[in-house]
């Protein structure tokens, strides 16, 4: 078999491979996530029960409205909801959306229902105090009594829905001589998980907010929760990510102008690149259920090393067997450094590693097997200006300070690193944003709260009377529960008990409007029998407190105390206390944890391939500069106090994939006199490319984005830097008499 039979070989399996994973991703289309939870958490049922509440309750948002009187306050609070699509909303309890619904079915069973409030007084026996509230609803000219007093004498029935009807977004509250009224909302959950569908939606929120707001030049709405903040960071994002890939490709063909004085190159690169990150994205959908949004924007960095391949190859005169070795041991390298992530059974970070190593070996691939004949053509004239004479002149004591310097730096801000895993840290909202979130909190006093308790039982009825243990010494309005609209069957016993009890203590001497044949009907009436069981409520709210089966979810309106979370944990088996934020950023530290963890196995690796080929102690001088470099951003970072997380750290394992190319490269090109300039240039182009790329995304608005692309850079500039220090160079005189003896 000849070396062009065993090329085309290779070439026709190349192409064989990559259609039947298009093929096989068409017929099964894989969806995007967007959730950081899925992506972090592992497939533990508590972690899923995370997962499930993120997603239920990141559709809530608030709309505050500010006037100069209440009655402005509340007339464009009604304008509003008349305004907006209300098609986009999800149902909620907290505007008693669902609460008519239940009137019918509950009419039916309201012997067996009573207010907290009300139970505790009957079984004190403080029969005149409710005697004396029933008188104040009785004779209340804003009472409404939905059953006849002959049903419902002490009108317990609208006692019990007064206890279920909350008051958010009803009560104006008066604050610097404004007044406001806060509307809470829920858009449904299949717009929240979708960013395509909550950004056009959410867009629709805001045109009512601005219509509002022009029309009465006096009004001022301000919006708050998930929803706006996602809505308003995706929008910016996106237009600042756009506006940086234009750019950078401008200034990858100014380079490409600048030094291969030659356009043509310009087609086979992008080619590479569109091919690298196919056969990522079509591996990953074979491999995993979705592709999470950020195994995207980190595995694109792979576009920085996959034009290195390109460039070393059109820098040395269309020549693969010059570069082939370093080449291949690049490729090598940087995806065994990627490969490592596969061992920390973390969903996100397998899925970088899969990505971002399909799409290495696929550019890795194209450019040995087909740039030899696609390129044939394609002749660049690379500039021979030998910048990089001047390096080598200088004093090897120079180099010496320079690398200690980078050391000192490093260790220093290592005694000062701190950690921060909280996820909110690492995204900074606009400024109107943050006075938003601030009046917030101002009205609502300190008290809104993302935080459940999760409660298992044997069966419903256990869960019910559970939950019911749980919240009975609570106040009613702190908080939501299925047991709260639905008793469970031994509290409606119960309840059928207290106000039998309450009849034959106080009806006859509080009942006086009633005639006294009614009052003895009323003692002597049959029960009828039956209870309120969920079956008999076909609402989906209220199944919305199953997640899963013989599990609920009581939803806390307020922060409650540490002695409450102490009670529902120690005393009721089966129930456990979540602080969505808190519980997040727990799980966030095991991610940041299992990254750190990874660190050493990867330097390890790395070595055993590059010692494998190098030797040794030419594996160490080329993996200093990359280590250098991560170690110096870290202590960068700690020297200007700012706490380490879990992307910082995963920019790390970015710095080495990058990075090691220059020091590969270069090494290989200090063993010999010839080419060394081209592949010096070869380098330094991409290394600005990349770099240019980085300082560009530091100037986004997206705090994690934006500080990732500031560390990236420092990493890259300072692991150039080093590489140049710690791979010296042979001169531009060693190659001009090695040319000379060739030649004789």
């Amino acid at each position: 078999m000849t070396k062009n039979t065993f090329l085309n070989i290779l070439r026709s399996l190349f192409c064989i491979i990559f259609a039947a994973m298009l093929l096989w991703v068409i017929f099964h289309p894989k969806t995007t996530q967007t959730n950081i939870l899925n992506a972090i958490l592992s497939d533990s049922k508590q972690d899923k029960m995370l997962v499930n509440l993120s997603q239920k309750y990141s559709g809530r948002f608030n709309v505050i409205f500010e006037a100069d009187n209440s009655a402005d306050s509340d007339t464009a609070q009604k304008e509003f909801l008349e305004n907006l699509d209300k098609t986009i909303l999800q149902k909620n309890f907290s505007t008693g959306g669902e609460i008519s619904d239940l009137l019918s079915i509950y009419k039916i069973y309201h012997k067996n229902l009573l207010s907290v409030k009300t139970k505790k007084e009957i079984k004190e026996h403080n029969f005149e105090l409710v005697k004396l509230e029933s008188l104040e609803r009785l004779y209340n000219p804003m009472s409404i009594n939905l059953l006849s007093l002959e049903e419902d004498p002490f009108m317990l029935f609208s006692d019990f829905l007064n206890m279920l009807a909350s008051q958010d977004g009803n009560t104006i509250n008066e604050l610097g001589g404004k007044f406001y009224s806060i509307l809470p909302l829920n858009l449904k959950e299949d717009i929240t998980l979708s960013p395509t569908l909550l950004n056009k939606e959410m867009r629709k929120v805001l045109d009512t907010k601005n219509k509002i707001e022009n029309e009465h030049k006096d009004i001022k709405i301000y919006l708050t929760g998930t929803p706006v903040h996602t809505y308003y960071a995706s929008s910016k994002s996106m237009k600042e990510i756009n506006l940086i890939c234009i750019l950078s490709s401008i200034f990858i063909i100014l380079i490409c102008k600048f030094y291969f004085r030659s356009f043509k190159l310009l087609l086979p690169v992008a080619v590479s690149l569109s091919l690298g990150m196919g056969a990522g994205y079509l591996l990953t959908s074979i491999l995993f259920d979705s592709i999470h949004i950020l195994t995207f924007v980190f595995s694109s960095t792979l576009i920085g090393i996959c034009v290195d391949y390109s460039l070393h190859y059109f820098a040395h005169d269309n020549d693969i067997h010059i570069i082939f070795k370093s080449l291949t041991m690049s490729m090598l390298t940087t995806v065994c450094a990627f490969l490592v992530l596969l061992f920390s059974n973390i969903e996100l970070l397998m899925q970088i590693a899969v990505f971002t190593s399909a799409g290495l070996i696929c550019v890795y691939l194209f450019v040995v097997l087909f740039y030899p004949v696609i390129c044939k053509n394609i002749k660049p004239n690379p500039v021979d200006f030998d910048l990089f004479s001047y390096i080598n002149r200088i004093p090897q004591k120079t180099k010496l300070i320079t690398t200690g310097v980078f050391i000192l730096i490093s260790f220093a801000g290592l005694l000062n690193l701190h950690f921060n895993d909280e996820i909110t840290d690492m995204y900074k909202p606009p400024g109107f944003m943050v006075y938003a979130e601030k009046l917030y909190s101002l009205l609502n006093k300190n008290t809104s709260s993302q935080s459940f308790i999760i409660v298992h039982g044997e069966n419903l009825q256990d869960v019910l009377e559970k939950e019911e243990n749980i919240t009975k010494h609570s106040n009613q309005d702190y908080f939501y529960a299925l047991s709260k609209f639905i008793p469970s069957i031994k509290q409606q016993k119960e309840n059928k008990k207290l106000i039998n009890l309450l009849y034959k203590r106080a009806l006859n001497s509080y009942a006086t409007f009633l005639p006294a044949k009614t009052r003895q009907k009323i003692l002597n009436r049959p029960e009828k029998r039956g209870y309120l069981t969920l079956d008999k409520v076909n609402l989906p709210m209220l199944k919305d407190f199953l997640p899963e089966e013989n599990t609920s979810v009581i939803v806390l309106k307020k922060t409650p105390p540490p002695d409450f979370i102490k009670f529902v944990v120690e005393r009721n088996q089966g129930a456990k206390y979540i602080d969505l934020k808190n519980d997040i950023s727990d799980r966030v530290k095991v991610c940041r944890q299992a990254c750190i963890n990874l660190i050493l196995p990867a330097i390890l690796v790395l070595f055993i391939v590059l010692s494998a080929i190098f030797k040794p102690k030419n594996a160490l001088r080329i993996m200093a500069p990359p280590i250098l470099a991560g170690v110096f951003v870290i202590g960068i970072l700690s020297l200007f106090k700012q706490q380490i997380n879990l992307f910082h750290v995963l920019a790390l394992f970015l710095i080495a994939g990058f990075s090691l190319d220059y020091s590969i490269f270069r090494f290989q090109s200090s063993q010999t006199t010839a080419n060394h300039l081209k592949s010096n240039w070869a380098v330094f182009i991409s290394c600005a490319t990349t770099v240019f790329s980085f300082l560009l995304l530091s100037m986004t608005g997206f705090k994690l984005i934006s500080s990732l692309g500031v560390i990236l850079s420092v990493g890259l500039v300072s692991s150039y830097i080093l590489s140049l220090v710690l791979i010296p160079q042979p001169s531009a005189t060693a190659e001009a008499s090695e040319n000379d003896s060739e030649s004789i």
